[in-house]
């Protein structure tokens, strides 16, 4: 039998990370066993270094395993897995951090997933590429499209063919360089949305290349008022704020929203301030277990694998390759601490 290694967080808010032994897994009848071979860092796992916050209302029990981002070969499958097979090249999202469980952590070298969230790499794809989407593209599906979040048409993303039929709608996506800025802007525009983002100008380009129809300077003076004239005569969608830079993003997309029709709801992918800065406009904060057991999660592996596999969907943004080894993971997590702009921190295993 293999050896498993993990980088554990062994208490509350302990720095560094402490490479050791793992329990190496077994899958149950629907599971895989993947060997991770690239692994992507995202900002709550130096939230959970950091703070030691409650992960889905509950108390972190430690030592544990971090990550959620992870691409690999898949290394043995449960019994009644039927569409998965020893060989195949796989992203998934990990969810041990919000289960508990440590052996569905990414930051491992041997990682249980469930047989439904292994999604296909077309071999001419990179796991350090194709790892960036992970947790970006569920967090962007559930945000968008999930009935008690925005609730968006998902009737463009069923269709087998790889153009956009327009719903006469405009999606606000705010930070559209950041990782889950990507995935939603390449989902909403299947989907037949408008999409208007904002961005620093020198990322202009990476977001008019992922489908968005306009850019806007984050560091315009007038930036409300340029998107709010943008939006007149069209139907707002909502909004999506990838950044939650406290309350200044989200009352800004609260602003804007107030003033156009359509939408006065403002998803956010941190918890938003307590204050409402405009009374109609609701902002709440995206929910991934709200993806979970329904048929929506089931359209975003669907649509994942047929858009990576005709190349609709751009593993964007592109990866940062720290280093590679279990070893620097905790690098990563510093990288990211310190800010990084339209790229993913990533570790090649």
């Amino acid at each position: 039998m293999p050896i498993n290694t993990a980088a554990w967080i062994t208490g509350s808010q302990v720095i560094p990370l402490v490479v050791k032994g793992a329990p190496y897994p077994s899958p149950g009848a629907y599971q895989l066993v993947i060997q991770a071979k690239a692994v992507a860092i995202n900002p709550l796992d130096f939230k959970i270094q950091d703070h030691n916050p409650l992960i889905a209302g509950k108390i972190i029990q430690y030592p544990t395993i971090l990550g959620a981002d992870l691409a690999g070969t898949i290394v043995s499958v449960g019994q009644d897995v039927t569409t998965r097979k020893v060989g195949e090249r796989v992203i998934a999202n990990a969810p041990g951090v919000s289960t508990g469980d440590s052996s569905m952590s990414a930051f491992q070298h041997f990682v249980v997933v469930e047989e439904s969230e292994a999604i296909l790499i077309p071999d001419p794809i990179s796991f350090e590429s194709a790892v960036v989407l992970p947790l970006a593209c569920y967090t962007a599906m559930v945000g968008l499209f999930v009935p008690n979040q925005l609730g968006l048409s998902t009737a463009g993303l069923e269709e087998s063919d790889a153009t956009p039929h327009p719903s006469g709608s405009v999606l606000l996506v705010w930070g559209g360089s950041s990782s889950v800025g990507c995935c939603a802007i390449q989902m909403a525009h299947a989907a037949g949305y408008d999409v208007y983002t904002v961005a620093s100008e020198h990322n202009r380009a990476l977001c008019l290349s992922n489908g968005a129809s306009k850019v806007f300077d984050r560091a315009s003076n007038n930036l409300e008022k340029l998107i709010v004239e943008s939006l007149e005569g069209k139907i707002a969608a909502g909004a999506l704020d990838c950044i939650v830079a406290g309350e200044s993003t989200v009352n800004a997309c609260a602003r804007i929203l107030a003033q156009a029709n359509g939408s006065k709801k403002v998803m956010t992918v941190l918890t938003p301030p307590q204050t409402k800065p405009v009374d109609e406009v609701e902002a709440q904060r995206v929910s991934i277990p709200g993806l979970r057991g329904t048929k929506t999660i089931e359209l975003l592996h669907t649509w994942m694998a047929h858009a990576l596999k005709n190349g609709t969907l751009q593993c964007k943004p592109d990866p940062t390759v720290i280093g590679e080894g279990l070893e620097f993971i905790q690098a990563g997590l510093d990288m990211l601490r310190k800010g990084v702009s339209a790229t993913k921190v990533v570790v090649r295993l």
